[in-house]
């Protein structure tokens, strides 16, 4: 199966293996976010997710990655001016309460520029999927949202990252996340 990205796909990979894994990764994931102690201690959907998004059979990419929200009118989460844009992955958990937490995933490459709108649009892409799911075939069904920044620390001096509730930088997932790669 082809690679999202080649370059960015064995960091995404080694995320998603963590995500799907091990509770510890995903109570750090999610650590320092609002929705923090709703979701410590959560189930990863994996198969759930596999099966909704790969209904009408796989997708290119892994069924994780690459959630796109064109320019179509169900999409109005878009910056004006900007492209269509996508997550670079999801993953869904559910708590022990039951309730669904979509966690978008932004994986920049150390210097790697933001695109036109893209950090400020995030936020916005993971609200209109938690509000528009059952008009979206390959959106699992979910309550809550968070938008998570994987980055090099050059980007912890960009303003911009504050529309992400979580920011991990590569060296501090690389320490958390088996086989990241440095």
């Amino acid at each position: 199966m082809p690679a999202y990205s080649s370059k960015a796909q064995p960091y995404l990979d080694a995320i998603a293996n963590g995500v799907f894994s091990s509770e510890k990764v995903r109570d750090w994931l999610i650590k320092g976010a609002p929705i923090e102690t709703e979701y410590l201690g959560s189930q990863a959907l994996l198969e759930e997710q596999r099966k909704v998004r790969w209904q009408r059979g796989p997708t290119k990419q892994p069924f994780w990655a690459n959630y796109w929200c064109g320019k179509d009118s169900r999409c109005t989460c878009r910056i004006e001016g900007s492209k269509g844009l996508e997550s670079d992955a999801i993953f869904f958990l559910r708590s022990r309460s039951s309730r669904v937490l979509a966690v978008h995933v932004e994986f920049k490459h150390a210097f790697e520029p933001f695109g036109y709108g893209q950090p400020e649009a995030y936020p916005l892409r993971a609200a209109c999927f938690a509000q528009t799911f059952q008009a979206r075939a390959a959106v699992n069904p979910h309550h809550d949202w968070m938008a998570v920044l994987f980055c090099g620390e050059d980007a912890l001096s960009d303003k911009r990252i504050s529309n992400f509730q979580r920011v991990i930088t590569h060296e501090q997932a690389a320490l958390m996340i088996s086989g990241y790669p440095h």
